[in-house]
């Protein structure tokens, strides 16, 4: 009786852990594919997208694509990133050099299209167009990185 109890408590621990586990997702940051920029520190990301117009480090302008202001990936970045709420973007959006497209297709579409163009994403929409930026030394789905959310 006891090995059929621990079995059950074993097949209902799994049965709750992996829709929990398919919830979590990471928001990714991404470029066009001829994009030098693989790697950024946070910090400057932070600063990047606080600066109007958005600038890196080195003075480029960049053009912020996210898929809709109101998504988990913008509230990722507005929360997680840049210590504001989630709709930061729709109220910066007249300000920043943002472009709002309709789908994470389009996001990519765009960011590919775009010099200088970085774009929020949700990491299963990562196509073979754009290349994926490391945040912190981090990639989406490696522990610790920061974009993650539910």
């Amino acid at each position: 009786m006891a090995v059929a109890l621990k079995k059950s408590l074993i097949a209902a621990f799994f049965v709750l852990l992996v829709p929990l586990a398919a919830l979590a997702k990471d928001a990714a940051v991404v470029v066009a594919k001829t994009s030098t920029l693989t790697a950024v520190h946070s910090a400057d990301l932070t600063k990047a997208f606080k600066t109007l117009p958005p600038k890196w480090p080195d003075g480029r302008e960049i053009i912020i694509v996210v898929k809709a202001v109101n998504t988990p990936e913008a509230t990722a970045v507005a929360t997680k990133l840049l210590g504001q709420t989630g709709d930061f973007f729709a109220g910066a959006a007249g300000k920043m050099r943002i472009i709002v497209a309709n789908t994470d297709a389009d996001v990519i579409k765009t960011v590919s299209s775009i010099p200088n163009s970085i774009g929020i994403v949700d990491i299963y929409s990562i196509t073979g167009a754009v290349s994926v930026v490391k945040v912190d030394g981090k990639l989406p789905l490696e522990p610790g990185y920061l974009l993650h959310y539910n």
